[in-house]
């Protein structure tokens, strides 16, 4: 009679008989819930961090590329060219 009393007032006894405010399912949900967003939050940084990996190798690709083309003369000259012409055709 005296968990249901309680119970009318929104205070509940968990496994341990301490007195909680929170239904036992719902403070199972939240436990719960928080597990898997810590999860989610953890497996979002592993994400990020491969991402930026990801994004560093990929620029210092680029560069390796863009001094590959400017040790060719002929790359070299032809890009100056392109430049050179592109401008003329704007104006």
């Amino acid at each position: 009679m005296a968990r249901e009393l309680l119970g009318g007032a929104g205070l509940y006894f968990d496994e341990l008989n301490k007195l909680r405010v929170l239904e036992p399912g719902v403070a199972q949900q939240t436990a719960e819930l928080r597990e898997e967003c810590k999860a989610f939050v953890d497996k979002i940084a592993e994400f990020q961090k491969i991402v930026g990996s990801l994004i560093e190798l990929v620029d210092q690709l680029a560069k390796a590329a863009e001094s590959e083309k400017m040790k060719d003369p002929n790359f070299a000259c032809a890009a100056s060219f392109r430049k050179h012409h592109q401008g003329e055709h704007r104006h």
